[in-house]
């Protein structure tokens, strides 16, 4: 074998060796930039919450049950069979000392339901609230 035929190959080695990788990162950034788009175009819009609960308010002016009283809406495509909002109810300290639930039937697709949740605390008892859980099927 001559030395030119030799430096031929080995430069064509050479050449395979880095060329290769490059296109197989190449072909792969390209899939995956198109993955990364796709990924960040997600990350823009947030996908929205299938039920939205707003204008609560915590009502303790009867003497014998505690409400909280709210709006949720069904933001999905689908009627919901059944559905239940459920709250915690706190003292001025901060402990827990009821609960406070709330439910409907049928509620259709984009639907609201104006919900009023009663609670299991003496109303002068209870100073704020969270909503815990809204459970649905």
């Amino acid at each position: 074998m001559s030395k030119k035929s030799m430096l031929a190959r080995l430069a064509l080695a050479a050449v395979l060796v880095i060329a290769t990788p490059v296109a197989l990162v190449g072909c792969g950034g390209g899939s995956s930039a198109g993955g990364d788009d796709a990924t960040a175009e997600q990350a823009a819009e947030p996908e929205q919450e299938p039920y939205t609960v707003s204008e609560e308010q915590l009502d303790t002016s009867n003497q014998f049950a505690v409400y909280v009283t709210g709006t949720l809406t069904n933001n999905t495509e689908d009627e919901v069979g059944y559905i239940q909002v459920e709250y915690n109810l706190y003292d001025a300290d901060g402990a827990q000392v009821g609960t406070a639930l709330a439910n409907t039937n049928n509620l259709k697709a984009g639907g609201s339901w104006k919900f009023e949740a009663i609670g299991t605390a003496s109303p002068d008892e209870v100073a704020s609230y969270e909503l815990v859980d809204v459970t649905s099927f």
